[in-house]
């Protein structure tokens, strides 16, 4: 006879068949907060912030063709666009359809994660975990600001994981072919809405090859279940690919963008190119800020609150191992496409040479729980079987990070890879030293009196254990965490009505986006529909004025600018106060290298607290260097 697990979350998650109260309870809330989302975007004449995706998708509509400012997109693949053109074909490309199309697909995306968490997991965490995540006053700002693919994304990537467990788990027999056109599909439309959808025909790879391996009668059935669907994403991301490879038009000689995303993992620093190509041994630096950023605004994402970040913090380090250790187990049999997925999902983004942002860690916000409460049920397991080893090592690691959060807090060592400047947050690190000694002193206790958790010789070896995992389904517990999840998505849901009620009539002078907004305007009414634009903003004034506008660059070397001034017949060129100062050099930077080179060239033509339009003049004979002084 065989024993009875240790714990529910031991044995496999075995898939629901009826609708209970907490399904319907779940649904109901989602939909309330998508109704919230539905109604309460950025209501605005236009868009007030990164309109390149909506002009993507009436070059589409429009001009039949796949074009941003005038030039072949080559960079964002054309399956978010093609969505918002066949919605606009119905409806209109105005903002209130497009921020309602990220609307559905936030609801609809939350939808199918429940049932992913709860087919794999169960309930109780499928729950928690999108209600928790949808009522994010984060992943609002994000949905009803900017018309951007990650939402969408969220809800291929989402589908195409719970149609892989359907198909592999189905019976023996023939899986209807239906199931795997419908995967086939949509991994050909994860791939063509966000590039890192490539991570899901990886995964899919390596879990299959790895079955094989491990289990080889069950990588047979796989290979044969999953060929379709994998031959038809690759076939789309290496037809998107040559593509855009043909079609590519670079303005500017510059290492990463707007190359191909493989070009941007070679440079240095994205948002500073002049920097250059980064080493091997800038990849360990690069790899633990991205590892400390992402997990802190995980953490930012689900509990509303700012997280330092600095990698000894509990809720990054301790959120982190936990994590790694629910992966881990999860790899058992060759794992599921969701573990490989996820896997090779932050795989892309350790090496990500840009700053971090909420939007690159959203679509995997549901996975990152499921391994998180994972690895709780593996620590809480291991720690009843073996008291002594992991006293030992708890107690090693909570006396380090201990010492390490106190470091921190008294600035022996700097934290902060948000700003150069620390925030002067000394509460977390201090707190995070006192967690962290507290979880020493345990670790000690279970190192030098593991009877304390071991049963007596005599007693039947799952009596206190068993004592300990009824913990699980204590009431009081219950009560507690239902209580704590009120709480959280209440707390959430005032937020984002708050911000809801902002939108709904927003200030334009208060937008990030005015200035570009201002002279835009200017320019529209003021200079030659014929004359080229250089601007910072690329998005903003192309679809603001529909001119032609030439990138700004980052470059701070004059005879490089000028020469792509003269080149590109650029005629005005807008600097806006303050700067943007997400690509560095800052433009004004680089525009007074321009008027220390070639001061004559340039001429200012209007002036707005705001910014400043300089006119450029002409070379006398055609000779560029004839104005430099």
């Amino acid at each position: 006879m065989m024993p009875e697990p240790l714990f529910r979350g031991d044995t496999p998650a075995k898939t629901p068949r009826e609708t209970s109260l907490v399904d319907w309870a779940t649904y109901v809330l989602i939909f309330l907060m998508g109704g919230i989302q539905f109604i309460c975007y950025t209501h605005a004449g236009d868009f007030l912030t990164d309109p390149g995706y909506p002009d993507l998708a009436r070059s589409i509509l429009y001009q039949h063709s796949y074009q941003f400012d005038f030039l072949p997109m080559t960079t964002l693949p054309p399956g978010f666009p093609l969505i918002l053109a066949l919605v606009g074909w119905f409806w209109g490309l105005g903002p209130s359809v497009q921020f309602r199309v990220i609307a559905v697909s936030t609801t609809l995306g939350l939808i199918v994660a429940y049932h992913l968490l709860r087919r794999v997991e169960g309930r109780g965490l499928a729950a928690a975990t999108c209600l928790l995540f949808g009522s994010s006053p984060l992943l609002f700002s994000f949905s009803t600001t900017i018309i951007f693919p990650e939402m969408p994304y969220l809800l291929a990537s989402m589908l195409a994981l719970l149609l892989a467990v359907k198909i592999d788990r189905a019976g023996p027999g023939r899986v209807p072919i239906t199931w795997m056109l419908l995967l086939g599909i949509d991994l050909v439309m994860a791939v063509l809405i966000r590039s890192v959808g490539i991570a899901l025909l990886i995964g899919m790879v390596t879990w299959i090859v790895t079955s094989l391996l491990v289990v080889p009668e069950k990588g047979r059935r796989r290979l044969k279940r999953f060929l379709l669907p994998l031959a038809l994403g690759a076939v789309a991301q290496l037809g998107w690919g040559a593509w855009a490879g043909r079609h590519q038009v670079l303005e500017w000689q510059l290492p990463g963008y707007p190359q191909s995303y493989m070009s941007q993992l070679k440079v240095k620093n994205g948002q500073y190119p002049e920097l250059g190509m980064a080493s091997f041994g800038d990849l360990p630096s690069r790899a633990g800020r991205n590892i400390v950023t992402r997990t802190a605004g995980f953490g930012r994402i689900m509990t509303r609150r700012y997280i330092s970040p600095f990698w000894s913090s509990p809720a990054i380090m301790g959120v982190l191992v936990l994590i790694i250790i629910g992966l881990a187990s999860s790899f058992r049999d060759g794992g599921e496409l969701h573990d490989w997925y996820f896997l090779w999902y932050e795989a892309i983004f350790l090496l990500w040479p840009w700053d971090y942002r909420d939007r690159f860690v959203f679509p995997v916000v549901p996975l990152a729980c499921l391994y998180l409460w994972r690895g709780v049920k593996v620590l809480r397991d291991q720690s009843l079987r073996r008291p002594k080893a992991v006293g030992l090592y708890v107690f090693l690691c909570g006396s380090i990070l201990g010492i390490s959060s106190a470091a921190f807090a008294f600035r022996i060592i700097p934290f902060n890879f948000e700003t150069d400047h620390p925030r002067g947050d000394h509460l977390q690190p201090i707190a995070a030293a006192l967690f962290w000694g507290m979880i020493a002193a345990i670790g000690f206790v279970m190192f030098k009196f593991p009877s304390l958790l071991k049963s007596r010789s005599d007693a039947p070896p799952s009596l206190w254990l068993g004592r300990i995992a009824k913990l699980e389904t204590s009431p009081y517990l219950r009560f507690i965490a239902i209580l704590a999840l009120i709480v959280l998505v209440g707390y959430g849901i005032a937020r984002q009505l708050a911000e809801g009620r902002s939108n709904m009539s927003p200030n334009l002078k208060q937008q990030a986006s005015y200035g570009e907004i201002e002279a835009a305007d200017w320019i529209r009414s003021h200079e030659p529909s014929n004359q080229v634009i250089m601007a910072r903003d690329q998005d903003m004034f192309f679809h603001y004025t529909g001119r032609r506008v030439v990138w700004f660059p980052p470059i701070s070397d004059p005879t490089v600018l000028m020469d792509g001034i003269r080149r590109h017949n650029v005629g005005v060129i807008v600097v806006v106060n303050p700067p943007l100062r997400y690509w560095l050099p800052t433009e004004d930077v680089c525009f007074q290298s321009l008027v220390r080179a070639y001061g004559s060239a340039f001429h200012l033509s209007h002036q707005d607290p705001n910014y400043q339009v300089y006119e450029v003049v002409p070379p006398p004979d055609g000779n560029p260097n004839a104005s430099q002084q």
